[in-house]
């Protein structure tokens, strides 16, 4: 792993509250998945480098694998490695890094895969990611790891916990806005995102109840949208009725059945079905603009899950998994922001060396950076902060 000791410096530089030994062991994680792009412990392990004689403390161990395995086993069941707050102490570099913008998308959801440990055992894990959308792909900020049949609380406080600690880490004039799926179209949220007086569109689901200000009913589906169309409905009550009482909940609802103009060039039809995006933005078409970004995160999955083989990991605590995911976020994070223009990380021909047609994804670029001249390009960092 030669660009281990770039990634161990990096590392000490932008987490200075870990411990010599800690920050060794999480730059060791960062540069196996660099080299494995798997989430498979044993493969991991294989990428540790061997103890030189002299390192050693006692005689060499008969299965040396066992031994570096060993090693990696217990970072990820370290007590003292605070996942979620290495993570969150990150966001300030990585938002530096991207050029410090007055509004960021701050794209939320889950994502669900079962493992199964060597016993035989089946695990049901459920993740959060919480992710920045960037030309295509989403940078993540925020991975958690849950047990599905042992949530520590409901997913939706979860869900509102890490997105509110994500929000309290951001520079003062960096404005979020939060992009979410029907999985979160709920009341208590959208309510929840206004008391916290955040920008956001969510998208909301055709049957769900509006009141206009005049007190005229209708609900979302009934409205007669043709495809080609988007509409605006401002200053509507959510939900007709709540408790037997109206529900004191205003929002705008941008009403959207359009494709843009780049895929509409490419598909002689329009979508499948309408959006229907709850938000607090200023118009539909600003609306529509930033709820097409969430989409991006769906292709960061596909990043962790087939490329680095996440849906295949064989950990059987949420809590070593979720420290996993803290190595993985660094390297993902890192790779997006050594591929993105401006950053003049890659060379500015190397799109053209690694595609024959169209466009590739960052992480493509930068992992196939990575494979030619066996390094990771990181000098945003020495400008960052």
């Amino acid at each position: 792993m030669p660009w281990y000791p770039r990634v161990l410096v990096a590392i000490k530089r932008v987490l200075p509250q870990l411990l010599a030994t800690q920050a060794t062991n999480l730059a060791l994680l960062v540069s196996a998945l660099l080299a494995k792009r798997s989430s498979c412990l044993s493969e991991l392990a294989r990428a540790y480098p061997r103890l030189t004689p002299e390192q050693r403390r006692g005689p060499a161990p008969k299965h040396d694998l066992l031994y570096r395995l060993k090693r990696l086993w217990r970072f990820l069941d370290h007590p003292r490695i605070d996942a979620q707050g290495l993570q969150l102490a990150l966001i300030p570099t990585t938002i530096a890094a991207l050029g410090h913008p007055r509004l960021l998308g701050r794209a939320i959801d889950w994502t669900f895969f079962d493992s199964v440990l060597p016993s035989g055992r089946r695990l049901r894990y459920q993740v959060l990611r919480i992710a920045v959308p960037r030309r295509g792909r989403a940078l993540p900020l925020l991975q958690l790891a849950y047990n599905r049949d042992d949530l520590p609380a409901s997913q939706n406080q979860l869900a509102e916990a890490a997105l509110l600690a994500v929000v309290q880490t951001l520079p003062a004039h960096v404005l979020p806005v939060i992009l979410a799926d029907r999985g979160f179209a709920r009341a208590t949220f959208l309510t929840w995102l206004q008391e916290h007086r955040l920008d956001y569109v969510v998208r909301i689901t055709a049957g769900t109840g509006l009141v206009t200000a005049d007190g005229s009913r209708w609900r979302l589906g009934t409205e007669g949208l043709r495809p080609g169309e988007i509409r605006w409905a401002s200053n509507v009550r959510y939900g007709q009725r709540y408790q037997g009482r109206p529900r004191d909940l205003w929002i705008n609802v941008a009403l959207c059945w359009r494709l843009p103009r780049h895929v509409q060039r490419h598909r002689r039809t329009q979508a499948d079905e309408p959006w229907y995006l709850a938000s607090n933005l200023s118009n539909a078409q600003r609306a529509v603009a930033w709820y097409r970004q969430r989409f991006w995160i769906e292709e960061s999955f596909k990043d962790s899950k087939p490329r680095f083989h996440l849906k295949h990991v064989r950990i059987g605590s949420p809590d070593r998994l979720t420290r996993l995911l803290l190595a993985l976020t660094i390297a993902l994070c890192w790779l997006a922001l050594a591929a993105l223009p401006g950053n003049g990380a890659l060379p500015p021909s190397w799109h053209a060396a690694v595609v024959q047609w169209g466009r590739a994804s960052f992480l493509s670029l930068a992992l196939a950076w990575v494979d030619a001249a066996q390094d990771l390009p990181l000098p945003w960092l020495t400008t960052s902060q």
